[in-house]
């Protein structure tokens, strides 16, 4: 049984993620992402308050999802970032790639 859990749900302008993001996880983490990036919405927050864990394969996720924002003009926004995926996305300066809840982009 892995220890692994993510699970994940989006409504039209917010996507939640919850759990472990890591490899074995981050695939669904991205189907939920694109899915809410088809709609193309002006704005869509990624709510990761119940996110414990994040690996470079979740990192690399966000990344991409990041990259279709910008290209299709959304503004993706991180939200609820604590713990270790707050400190994985600082100690690659990843921070300063994204929109997150409560800053300025590219502090």
């Amino acid at each position: 049984m892995p220890t692994d859990t993510h699970a994940a749900s989006h409504g039209a302008d917010k996507v939640t993620i919850h759990g472990r993001v890591t490899i074995a996880t981050s695939g669904e983490m991205r189907r939920t992402l694109f899915d809410a990036l088809r709609a193309k919405p002006v704005n869509l927050s990624v709510d990761l308050s119940d996110v414990s864990y994040i690996d470079t394969s979740g990192l690399a996720t966000l990344v991409e999802a990041l990259r279709i924002a910008r290209r299709q003009g959304t503004r993706l926004i991180l939200d609820g970032i604590h713990d270790q995926p707050r400190y994985l996305l600082e100690i690659t300066h990843f921070n300063r790639l994204f929109d997150m809840a409560g800053q300025e982009a590219g502090t």
